[in-house]
């Protein structure tokens, strides 16, 4: 071209085209380019063709001309200076520019007018950063020279370098209008919003800090420019902290919504909406965050819609998802959580925990075990057990209850249930068997326990194992009295008689009742190896513990062949405690980590034969 213009810092390419129209002699910008072999819309969209003429008529490089260019690079989404945004929030038919950066360009001889930085198509930058002055937004508007002749519109204002100048008012630039026209400039200022799309911190700013000044309720198009402003600066403020800062302002709006377990739209209002409703992949590191504060705080499941993408994990439980999860009621539920710790208060127990929202990684294990379980009476139902009968079962440890079941109220898991009744299942069915009766009357006719039989039903112990046709589960097997009764004549329970227990440590029968009375010793209930009578037993684990802590005198004067006498009368001369017990008690017991060679006797002594001493004749 005869006469070129400088390519001013952030000028948009319509704006340069525009200037060199009017150096030119041209006072249309349109028809600079329809002479030249392409349009001025074409520029304003950031064609590479028209770009690349005007950047050879201009004398400018092309790449410093495609720093400022808005180009379109899907529907309704748009690259302004390298930044993406969304059209909607573009401002390109209104006229806005910083009054001192005109009236310096209208004073250049050489500029050819007015020229204009694409950071004024930002509504949210309302402040000029060079030179800290209010934007001027004018509405004025030529059909025939159209939006994008910006230095043509400046001169239709008619106004001179002075005049311009006084549409300025003094204004300091927000954090928000800073960060985002230093970026525009192509600076990195390493925070995170570095990663996010432009459009989505200008708007994300501006919505945040909306609903932190002036409410949930508060809609964006009915505030003035000033509140804007004021709540971008906020809404910066806010995402510069990054999660922390989204989630104390999230945390404020639950509470104030009076802290539900539901999520509900109307509690986030327009910032819901926003979210929802904002389709573009830039708002979705926003999104993400949002997204996450809501599934840490509502009870949302695996696979729930939340903000337009499905939750992949669930974080927390209320009473009802965990209610639905484990398929019990409300109040059993409830009665579970607090038997294993996760209702603290009596509150939250006597209120059936409305309102109480639970960590679902730690009531993961508790998931897993309850899981389908089922109560007891499901229990005996499914297996078609008399209550005696399982109770029976239960206290021998054939049918255990889930860990961590409420006191007085077990829960069985129906898996192992299937596998206690796969292991007794008969070999053959009989719908008429005689002389065989059921589990239940064996145990009466052969002076037998319910765990014992069973026991024999699993080892493979007994030959005649038939099942009645008419019955299912446990009540269906059928037993041979006589081949039971056989089978468990000689079985020896883990445990000594009393007298036997006596002779063994040296003491008489009153001494044996004190040790047990004070808790040295335990009994249980067992069947006697020969009778089959119930008989009241001490198991060898509680002789192993006593032993362990005590020594008798019987089994010292043994370790050291002495008289038990002599060594006992020796061993209280030197002062060595012992068990005091009652004068009509006999036989002496001295604490072992005091009797000289103490540990060494026990361990000459173990391992003990506990079946050979306490049931000799067998």
């Amino acid at each position: 071209m005869p006469i070129l213009v400088p390519l001013m810092p952030g000028e948009t390419p319509a704006s340069f085209a525009s200037r060199l129209a009017w150096a030119n002699g041209l006072s249309f910008a349109s028809e600079f380019c329809t002479d030249q072999g392409f349009t001025l819309q074409a520029i304003a969209d950031g064609d590479e063709r028209a770009l690349s003429i005007l950047a050879r008529l201009g004398g400018v490089e092309l790449a410093q001309l495609m720093r400022g260019v808005v180009c379109k690079v899907s529907t309704g989404q748009y690259r302004l200076a390298g930044q993406l945004i969304e059209k909607r929030w573009i401002t390109r038919r209104r006229l806005r520019f910083c009054p001192e950066c005109a009236a310096e360009d209208i004073m250049t001889d050489t500029g050819g007018g007015a020229a204009q930085r694409c950071a004024w198509h930002v509504p949210s930058i309302r402040t000029c950063h060079h030179h800290q002055v209010r934007l001027y937004e004018d509405d004025s508007y030529s059909h025939s020279r159209g939006p994008h002749d910006f230095a043509g519109r400046i001169r239709d204002l008619n106004l001179g370098a002075d005049q311009v100048r006084e549409l300025g008012a003094w204004q300091v630039p927000t954090g928000l209008e800073d960060y985002l026209t230093r970026r525009l400039a192509g600076e990195k200022q390493g925070t995170w919003l570095d990663i996010i799309g432009f459009g989505a911190v200008a708007l994300g700013a501006e919505i945040f800090g909306v609903v932190d000044l002036f409410g949930v309720d508060a809609k964006l198009k009915h505030l003035s420019d000033n509140e804007k402003r004021r709540a971008g600066a906020r809404g910066f403020e806010l995402l510069s902290e990054g999660e922390e800062g989204l989630f104390r302002l999230l945390r404020r709006l639950h509470r104030e919504a009076g802290s539900p377990i539901s999520l509900s739209r109307r509690n986030y209002g327009c910032l819901f909406n926003w979210l929802e409703q904002s389709h573009a992949e830039q708002y979705e590191p926003l999104r993400d965050t949002v997204r996450k504060f809501f599934t840490e705080t509502y009870p949302i499941g695996e696979g729930d819609l939340v903000l337009g993408k499905a939750c992949t994990t669930r974080r927390v439980h209320s009473v009802e998802t965990l209610r639905r999860e484990l398929g019990l009621g409300r109040r059993q539920t409830v009665e579970l959580l607090g038997a294993n710790g996760f209702l603290k208060s009596e509150g939250q127990v006597g209120s059936s925990a409305k309102g109480v929202v639970l960590d679902a990684q730690a009531l993961a294990p508790l998931v897993k075990n309850f899981a389908g379980a089922i109560c007891q009476v499901a229990a005996q139902k499914k297996i078609n057990a008399p209550r005696a009968q399982f109770g029976a079962l239960v206290a021998g440890g054939i049918i255990r209850p889930i860990a961590g079941s409420p006191v007085g109220r077990p829960y069985y898991d129906e898996g192992q249930l299937d596998a206690f009744l796969a292991s007794i299942v008969p070999r053959t069915s009989a719908a008429k068997a005689d002389g065989l009766v059921g589990i239940q009357s064996v145990c009466r006719k052969a002076v037998a326990g319910a765990v014992d039989v069973v026991r024999l039903i699993q080892n493979g112990d007994l030959k005649t194992v038939v099942r009645d046709a008419e019955q299912d589960g446990y009540l269906s097997v059928l037993l041979d009295p006589a081949e039971v009764a056989e089978a468990l004549r000689l079985i020896r329970p883990d445990g000594y008689l009393r007298s036997t227990l006596a002779g063994f440590l040296g003491v008489n029968a009153s001494a044996l009742r004190h040790l047990v009375d004070t808790g040295h010793l335990k009994l249980v209930r067992a069947r006697h190896p020969v009778s089959r009578k119930s008989v009241l037993v001490v198991p060898y684990s509680s002789v192993d513990r006593f032993l362990e802590r005590f020594i008798p005198g019987k089994h010292y004067a043994e370790f050291l062949g002495g008289s038990t006498r002599k060594v006992g009368d020796q061993l209280i001369q030197e002062r060595v405690p012992f068990i005091q017990m009652p004068e009509e008690c006999g036989g002496r017991i001295f604490r072992r980590s005091e009797v000289t060679s103490g540990v060494e006797e026990l361990a000459n002594r173990l391992p003990l034969s506990h079946d050979e001493i306490a049931w000799p004749e067998l």
